[in-house]
């Protein structure tokens, strides 16, 4: 249902805002949220890739990749719902290619989706935590952000961003109240994923031999959005099947 739609007004309920909520790991998010008690906003760049959805999760389209499109997602947010509580950005783009096939274009788009995206939402998420003096931010990374994978090279330079991004502001808004941590998942079992050449060998790699299922990441990152979890601050949560085991 989108902002126009939306009938709820605002809500008693703790107010989560999931990115990229039309893809495979964004939809298991605000499933998870919604099933864990939150009131859920759903972004994504359009509004059709939020279909299926139930009526009481809030769907507003966003442009990550400007400060305007996320202002303005947030304000939607907070005039339709109340406030934001929880941040969880899992908009991403995640295009493999050979590094001498990388354009100029390609690094532009990658990290404007990926890092600028990620900063612009938390910048606006903070505006409107920082009145109430409480907050969680989670944020998408990957252990591509620490580990190395032909074709890659791009994707990875904006993980190791995330997490970097992540650890910065984690330090400068702790004081605030606020919370920021990421995930890191291994190889996941979304549909784009599953049809891909690349991804079976991945998963016959790891210890556990088993796929990461978004929903996994799901309850982590719903776990990172509580109250409670005051002491969690700058972490990086890795989710890989064992893939990173030293």
């Amino acid at each position: 249902m989108s902002a126009h739609e939306f009938e709820g007004g605002a809500v008693s309920r703790r107010v989560a805002v999931v990115t990229g909520a039309g893809g495979g790991l964004g939809r298991a998010c605000v499933t998870q949220l919604a099933a864990d008690g939150f009131a859920v906003a759903a972004l994504d760049v359009s509004v059709a890739a939020l279909d299926g959805f139930d009526d009481d999760v809030l769907s507003v389209a966003a442009d990550v990749t400007t400060r305007d499109g996320c202002a303005s997602a947030v304000a939607d947010v907070v005039g339709t719902l109340g406030r934001v509580d929880a941040l969880v950005n899992s908009a991403g783009v995640y295009p493999r290619r050979p590094v001498l096939d990388i354009s100029t274009d390609d690094w532009q788009h990658v990290f404007e989706v990926n890092v600028l995206g990620t900063y612009f939402m938390m910048i606006e998420a903070i505006a409107d935590m920082r009145t109430r003096g409480a907050g969680q931010i989670v944020n998408v990374s990957s252990i591509d952000g620490f580990t190395a994978h032909p074709a890659n090279a791009h994707y990875a330079a904006t993980k190791a961003a995330v997490i970097s991004l992540t650890r910065s502001l984690a330090l400068e808004v702790a004081p605030l109240g606020i919370r920021v941590n990421s995930v890191a998942p291994g190889p996941m079992a979304t549909e784009t994923a599953k049809a891909t050449e690349w991804y079976a060998p991945m998963v016959a790699e790891l210890p556990t031999r088993a796929p990461i299922e978004p929903a996994e990441i799901a309850e982590v990152v719903s776990f990172l959005c509580r109250p409670g979890n005051i002491s969690i601050a700058g972490e990086n949560i890795i989710v890989s099947g064992g893939g990173v085991i030293a």
